[in-house]
């Protein structure tokens, strides 16, 4: 069955029917997907589906749009609708990297940002700080180790993207958001952000995503057993790779379809260590810089590569430059929007000259467009959370695009 999705709202005035998307925002938006009246066939519904893809892309790419008021009240009332989800209370469960858990007194439709502001007051983080974390997705592995799945969007429901998680072993982590070290420094002054800074430090520290040498691991041994939060942050920026993000092994193209990687990003370089078929490793190292380009995608489900991983749904191909010459890449892996965020975050941070006056206009846009567009709800609702979600989706566009994807 093909859902239609309700880009814009109508509304009525004097001229009929108008939609309100395309009155606000006007050429800032990309092309709607046209829709299907007749019955889809597989391919035409997977067509239609990719394309839907890279139109929700091409919105929450735009700083403008994405954090329009208007534009958060249209994704809530898509996810809210799209898995029939009534409007009623709850308790969230939020964690710390060292497993302490924040209970959250929510609403099913509270934003991220709603849910970060909850739990970060509740553990005293100073209200200007709170720009520096986010909630993410994380999953536990059977060895224990944490996974980082995805950063849940400002304008997401957590309640909604944790519910449809495939298993018990997921949960929403509060991180810090930023890639450059550096900015470590800006949080020191204050106790709450250093104790999350710390415990996140030292989860990467024993999952090895870190690169110590034996001295310094010696040291920060040390100071963990000593409990010394502020002297640990100190020692570890001189770590190689502290505050990289590792993903998971996944399958690649290079050097040949269905080769074993393993990717680790940073704000100054980026990682990736092929297993080859003839058991040897072969090591990529460049620049964060060096990425010209990326795009994520679903797989497509005729592919003819062989050896390639079946379980990931998601494809993720970048280009570099290496020397002279444009190198392409494509990783297979359900972590291919988290490395998206991380390499946006990295261009964000780094200072680029001669924009100051192009970002203070977006900047203005967007306040525009947030105290114009400002609306109020009051829900309401007190029912058991068993009853919250079909099990049947009659959605065929996004089967096998959840939440989780967007």
């Amino acid at each position: 069955m093909h859902i239609n999705i309700p880009v814009t709202e109508e509304v009525q005035d004097s001229l009929g029917a108008r939609f309100v998307l395309h009155r606000v925002f006007g050429n800032l938006l990309p092309t709607f997907p046209p829709k299907y009246f007749l019955a889809m066939t597989n391919s035409m519904a997977e067509e239609r589906r990719l394309q839907l893809e890279q139109y929700l892309q091409q919105l929450v790419s735009d700083p403008v749009i994405s954090n329009s008021e208007i534009f958060i009240d249209f994704i809530k009332k898509l996810q809210m609708e799209t898995f029939k989800m009534p409007t009623v209370d709850l308790i969230l469960k939020v964690y710390l990297p060292d497993g302490t858990q924040i209970k959250v007194d929510a609403l099913t439709m509270d934003t991220a940002e709603q849910v970060l502001k909850s739990a970060l007051y509740k553990i005293g983080l100073s209200r200007e700080l709170m720009e520096y974390f986010s909630l993410f997705i994380t999953h536990r592995e059977y060895n224990g180790d944490i996974t980082v799945v995805k950063q849940i969007a400002d304008f997401e429901l957590p309640f909604i993207t944790i519910w449809n998680m495939d298993g018990e072993t997921f949960q929403i982590d509060i991180r810090k958001c930023y890639m450059n070290p550096a900015t470590d420094a800006m949080l020191m002054g204050c106790t709450t952000a250093i104790h999350l800074l710390y415990v996140q430090a030292v989860q990467e520290f024993t999952m090895n995503w870190s690169r110590p040498t034996d001295e310094q691991r010696q040291k920060l041994q040390h100071l963990l057993e000593a409990h010394d939060e502020v002297k640990f942050l100190h020692l570890i920026q001189e770590v190689e790779s502290y505050g990289h993000v590792q993903l998971r092994p996944c399958t690649s193209n290079y050097p040949e379809p269905g080769t074993s990687v393993t990717v680790s990003v940073g704000y100054v370089d980026t990682h990736c260590c092929f297993q080859t078929s003839n058991g040897n490793q072969e090591i990529l190292q460049l620049r964060t810089s060096a990425v010209t380009c990326w795009n994520v995608q679903m797989c497509q489900s005729d592919t003819e590569d062989a050896g390639v991983d079946s379980k990931h749904h998601l494809e993720f191909t970048f280009e570099y430059n290496q020397g002279e010459t444009k190198q392409c890449i494509t990783l297979r892996t359900d972590q291919a929007f988290l490395l998206s965020t991380c390499l946006k975050k990295i261009l964000f941070e780094q200072p680029v000259v001669g924009t100051k006056e192009a970002m203070e206009i977006q900047v203005e846009r967007k306040t525009i467009f947030s105290k114009k567009f400002n609306q109020k709800h009051k829900p309401s609702g007190d029912h058991g959370k068993e009853v919250l979600l079909s099990k049947t989706m009659d959605n065929v566009v996004f089967d096998g695009f959840t939440d989780i994807n967007l």
